[in-house]
């Protein structure tokens, strides 16, 4: 059954999934993510709450097979087509819930997440699933936004609800570490990256009511005269506004 806050990510996804196209915010990163989990021939591999499967899609070419899971219909059908028109023969899509996997114990060489633990209800939940269901020598590779700043979080946390309410809150590193380790899993590499986003395009693509627009440009402007930070490091050139990101890939492997 899914969740009041399940209920919020469908409708919110559904909206946006015509805008996850293989180019600009939707798509980028994905070569160092790749280049970071370090894919192999004939891997079996799990893309969790994949979206339109971008990661997914993006290692493919590099195993033998991917299955993308996902909440939203809309999302996977955007990753169908996508994959259909790219050649990709050996990713399935598949509805389902990051939180209760329907595999059994083992079944993944290496299982992956994309910008997944920041919008679920319960992180905890998905790294141990994500942990259960890779065999033993397996790897898991977790790639999200990463919160520098714990005392911004209450304000990064409005602001990233108003562009989109189906946001739960953005984790530090070592929060991600600790459910990893709780999960029974061992971190064997952390690398992070600035990930630059044009304000306008991140609002446009989530369908940002225009009273949260005006909020979300008034708090960064603020930030920008010498107000509190909020997290999302803006900046203005050639008056366009933009903020960044900071994304980490934590990659692991189970205990045991």
């Amino acid at each position: 059954m899914t969740t009041p806050h399940g209920a919020r990510i469908r409708e919110q996804f559904r909206l946006q999934a015509s805008t996850f196209t293989d180019d600009g915010f939707a798509a980028s990163g994905l070569e160092w993510i790749v280049e970071r989990l370090a894919p192999r021939a004939g891997e079996q591999v799990l893309d969790v709450a994949a979206g339109a499967a971008h990661l997914g899609r993006a290692l493919a070419p590099h195993v033998g097979h991917v299955c993308a899971l996902d909440l939203t219909p809309e999302m996977l059908a955007q990753g169908d087509r996508l994959a259909r028109e790219s050649g990709l023969r050996n990713i399935a899509f598949m509805t389902g819930d990051a939180m209760a996997l329907p595999w059994l114990d083992g079944q993944f060489d290496l299982v992956v997440c994309r910008l997944t633990l920041h919008q679920v209800e319960d992180p905890a939940a998905v790294v141990r699933e994500m942990v259960r269901v890779t065999r033993p020598g397996g790897r898991i590779g977790i790639t999200d936004m990463l919160l520098e700043r714990p005392e911004v979080e209450r304000e990064n946390t409005r602001l990233e609800r108003l562009r989109d309410p189906s946001h739960n809150r953005t984790l530090t590193r070592s929060q991600v570490h600790a459910l990893l380790d709780a999960a029974g899993a061992e971190v064997t590499s952390t690398v992070t990256r600035d990930n630059p986003l044009d304000l306008e395009d991140w609002m446009r693509r989530s369908q940002t009511p225009e009273e949260f627009r005006v909020e979300i440009r008034r708090r960064l402007d603020e930030e920008l005269a010498g107000g509190e930070p909020t997290g999302l490091r803006p900046a203005l050139r050639d008056g366009v506004r933009t903020f960044t990101h900071v994304w980490g890939t934590i990659t692991a492997t189970p205990l045991g």
